[in-house]
């Protein structure tokens, strides 16, 4: 008895020190991160004093305390976090919603030098204008775009507000525009059928409206009685992680859809799917501006064995952003987890490395909004794919399912791994377009 009470008592004495020990570093971490930052906010107070001392300029106010919060953001080395003014928060909100403040056009540079129209969203102030897809902006504000140079033209045009001149070729002719920039909804989502019966849509990124727009095109291409789904994800910025979960759900039968690790390390499951989906095959067009939301939605069709991947590598956007409104009016951007893929890792080294590999030209990349369909190799590479699963399709013994919702066997069946082949082409290029 005496034995048992000892080794008890040397059992509590070990945990109690235990306890203080991990107590100790809890504590020392705090108060080191406390005086860390004791120290930077002496460090603003001795340089706000020194400057309002001895600064011989005007000091802006609210300059100022712009300038320190972005600087702050900065601070945190993540190109993802950031601060937005009022305005800019509010631009964000609308964003998400569907709306956007602007003149309507999707942007490049063309292989002259001048600014290239790839995309032109319907009911924009440059489509309410004329603007059309294709056109060639070579003046801006009275400025030649080859003699002030394409960036400077692009910051004029970004710049503008609330109207901005531009003289536009289209078919060697010259026109004037005058547009004024203005809120306008977003279409985020476009669909039209190839001449093998084959739907093909695009969606540009993925917002409040994104889900309607999709579930409005893929009933009117099943109205059609389409035989497959081409869905374009090439060039969408992202967007938000939900809508995207929203189009999984229509196409993917029960199971994860989206894990997020956050900063602790803990894993939550923030997305699923039931077991009613759209039974078509599909092919996923991917590029490396094919970001966050998109990349998340390619991954997650592979994962449960649903589609196929065509184009390029993508860009590797796998962590998770929220928005905190400040007091002010503006809200603080940050980085607060990083998604998963719930079913199996598709990832490679964050990117969505396509199954089937296939690069455009220069030319093609520069002007894949006006090539045709015999000329966009990654579209011809998925429709040959699709007409495989078809053909496939039609010689198995099970019909092809065209109720609107078909029930999944299990999730693990939805999971079974697509094949991994892979064809290139010679030229790679990387594109970059500029909404404005």
């Amino acid at each position: 008895m005496g034995m048992a009470v000892s080794i008890a008592a040397i059992v509590a004495a070990f945990a109690v020190v235990i306890t203080y020990t991990a107590a100790i570093r809890i504590f020392d971490s705090r108060m080191s991160s406390v005086t860390e930052r004791q120290n930077m906010y002496q460090l603003l107070s001795e340089i706000d004093i020194t400057v309002r001392q001895n600064y011989a300029g005007e000091i802006t106010e609210s300059y100022l305390q712009r300038n320190l919060s972005q600087g702050y953001l900065l601070g945190l080395n993540d190109p993802d976090s950031a601060y937005l003014s009022p305005d800019e928060y509010q631009l964000a909100v609308n964003d998400a919603m569907g709306y956007t403040f602007g003149f309507g056009m999707d942007i490049d540079r063309a292989a002259d030098g001048n600014i290239l129209v790839n995309v032109v969203y319907d009911g924009s102030p440059a489509a309410k204008a004329g603007i059309q897809s294709g056109d060639l902006i070579v003046n801006v504000g009275g400025k030649d775009v080859l003699a002030v140079g394409y960036d400077k033209a692009i910051a004029m045009i970004a710049e503008a507000s609330p109207k901005v001149s531009l003289a536009v070729s289209r078919n060697g002719k010259k026109q004037a525009y005058e547009l004024t920039r203005s809120k306008f909804e977003t279409k985020s989502v476009k669909h039209r059928i190839t001449d093998e019966n084959i739907g093909v849509i695009t969606i540009y990124e993925f917002n409040e409206k994104t889900p309607n727009q999709f579930n409005a095109s893929l009933t009117k291409l099943r109205n059609k009685n389409v035989k497959g789904l081409v869905i374009d994800l090439r060039d969408n910025d992202g967007g938000n992680y939900e809508y995207a979960c929203d189009i999984l759900d229509t196409l993917l039968p029960a199971g994860p859809l989206m894990t997020v690790t956050d900063k602790e390390g803990n894993s939550l499951l923030k997305y699923t799917s039931d077991a009613k989906y759209i039974d078509l095959p599909v092919q996923v067009l991917i590029n490396g501006s094919s970001d966050g939301a998109a990349e998340l939605f390619a991954a997650v069709m592979v994962s449960f064995g649903r589609a196929e991947t065509v184009g390029t590598a993508t860009a590797g956007h796998t962590t998770v952003q929220e928005l905190f409104q400040l007091s002010n009016g503006g809200a603080v951007k940050l980085t607060t987890g990083r998604w998963s893929d719930s079913l199996a890792n598709v990832l490679d080294e964050g990117k969505v490395t396509p199954q089937f590999e296939v690069n455009l030209t220069a030319y093609q990349s520069t002007n894949r909004y006006q090539l045709a369909d015999a000329d966009d190799p990654q579209l011809q590479t998925a429709l040959e794919r699709l007409h495989t699963a078809i053909a496939a399709r039609e010689e198995s013994a099970e019909p092809e399912d065209t109720e609107d919702e078909t029930e999944a066997a299990s999730p693990a069946e939805a999971a079974t791994t697509a094949e991994n082949t892979k064809t290139t082409e010679t030229t790679k290029t990387t594109k970059t377009t500029k909404k404005k």
